[in-house]
């Protein structure tokens, strides 16, 4: 069953107003009971006419096969309100479900850990500037039903509401998507088939995006990837444009617009940093101490600690190996004591001792970025690290030379504190997206290079970042769909 065309946050919302006020379906006339598949009873409780719910006085139908899954038979009929009516009891081995599989804005790779969920209500806009997500806390609508993708990116949701024009969320993060289900029928699957439905929004128009920003770099070009996995240029603006995605030079990096505004701008203003829930660095060929002097080392860290989500690549290790001692992030991993050493390739084991580590490996095999369970190639491969600091996970790891290297791990922040006070996250690389024209400075997209296909390490690198977008919870549990309300 193919979802209708995506709807605006206006319309969306637009939608439940009708529907929550009984004049969804009906007309301005009104109606003499609830609507079918409007969502919602006038009374926003108790009596629904939607086939195998409640009849309008409450009392359970005769036929045993529609008792709402609310209500069991010689139950008192429990309170429903909106789209809760219009669950329908299903007889044993039978259930009313919708499935599909969500993937990137480009609509090519599947994407782990996505809640999809119906909503009881209207979605609240998400408050701009970093925020404590913890898990379901930016989950909004009174959910009816949740559930997550697998390591495939596929969903099957049970229970859901019967009728016409049922509303389907989508969401990782910041990252939301909101379609219309033309029809649910009772006790069937829907299956949700047209990618360009089940994908996340290339822009704003189409849902909603994290607001992240950029640093380019002279010898790496992140802002690449975010093209390849499906966000349309518009979204890449300068720091005074109305894009999702904003660039700031890093050395020897990219322009946008030919405007210069320089990424030790973003790093020594914190109200600045503090307005984007993703920053993302790109290697710049070295520290580049002289651009992240103490005052901007404080302000990176003090982003993250508060709820920001930073993705450090390589030299930018040196926000968390320098960062300020208090924060605890040097001791999250064992440094070298040197810049680090390169290595032209590299196999790296997966670390598969915890739910998402596994998740991470398999998806690595469905997206083709693996052809062995646990075992990913990648090239341009750094070395400046060889462990990482319990509770640090680590996700990626090597052999440099013989000797063990760390290529890829994360922390949750504040360091130290318990799990359920923590906010944020660091996220380092050791190795490149090796996309586009480095090593000069060009006007973006002048740096990127067209593909035909995404590259192993840059589909792991997908995977990280909407790992990273993700509420925050301790990583070696597994995931769980925030409950409905």
């Amino acid at each position: 069953m193919r979802s209708s065309s995506t709807q605006s946050p206006f319309s969306f919302s637009l939608f439940f107003f009708l529907a929550g006020s009984g004049l969804a379906g009906c007309g301005l006339a009104g109606c003499s009971s609830t609507p079918k598949g409007s969502g919602f009873d006038d009374a926003s409780t108790g009596a629904s006419d939607v086939d195998g719910g409640l009849t309008v006085d409450g009392s359970v139908p005769p036929d045993d096969s529609s008792i709402p899954s609310f209500g069991e038979a010689g139950d008192a009929p429990t309170q429903c309100v909106n789209l809760q009516c219009q669950q329908a009891h299903c007889s044993p081995g039978t259930k009313t479900t919708v499935s599909g599989t969500v993937y990137d804005p480009a609509g090519k790779n599947p994407l782990y850990n996505v809640i999809v969920y119906v909503p009881n209500a209207p979605v609240d806009p998400f408050k701009p500037g970093i925020s404590c997500d913890k898990c379901g806390a930016l989950t909004t609508g009174a959910p009816v039903v949740t559930t997550l993708t697998g390591s495939d990116g596929t969903f099957v949701l049970e229970d859901v509401p019967v009728g016409q024009n049922i509303p389907l969320v989508m969401q990782i993060g910041k990252w939301r998507r909101q379609i219309v289900i033309p029809a649910v029928a009772k006790c069937t699957e829907t299956k949700l088939a047209d990618k360009d439905q089940t994908r996340l929004p290339k822009n704003h128009t189409e849902g909603d995006i994290p607001h992240i920003a950029i640093t380019t770099g002279g010898c790496d070009a992140f802002e690449c990837l975010l093209r390849n996995i499906g966000i349309d240029d518009s979204e890449f603006t300068d720091p005074t444009g109305s894009g999702r995605i904003h660039l700031y030079q890093g050395a020897g990096g990219a322009t946008i617009g030919g405007a210069t505004f320089k990424g030790a701008t973003l790093w020594s203003d914190a109200t600045k940093l503090h307005n984007y829930d993703v920053m993302i660095n790109s290697c710049e060929c070295s520290e580049a101490a002289g651009d992240k002097p103490g005052p901007s080392l404080q302000n990176v860290a003090d982003y993250a600690t508060q709820g920001g989500r930073m993705f450090a690549t390589h030299y930018h290790y040196y926000w968390i190996k320098d960062g300020p001692s208090a924060s605890g992030f040097p001791a999250t991993a064992s440094w070298l004591a040197s810049e680090g050493f390169g290595s032209a390739s590299m196999t790296t084991d997966v670390n598969m001792t915890f739910p998402k580590g596994k998740a991470f490996a398999e998806w690595l095999v469905t997206t083709g970025a693996s052809t062995t369970l646990g075992k990913l190639a990648v090239t341009s491969a750094r070395y400046n690290a060889t462990a990482a600091s319990a509770p640090s996970v680590e996700w990626l790891t090597g052999a440099n030379a013989g000797t063990r290297a760390l290529m890829h791990y994360t922390f949750n922040t504040p360091v130290g504190v318990p799990e359920d006070q923590q906010c944020g996250k660091v996220l380092f690389s050791d190795f490149h997206v090796i996309e586009g024209n480095v090593g000069s400075s060009r006007d973006f997209p002048a740096e990127c290079t067209a593909l035909t296909s995404m590259t192993p390490q840059q589909k792991a690198l997908e995977f990280m970042l909407f790992d990273l977008s993700s509420c925050i919870q301790k990583d070696t549990d597994p995931p769980k769909p925030p409950p409905p309300r």
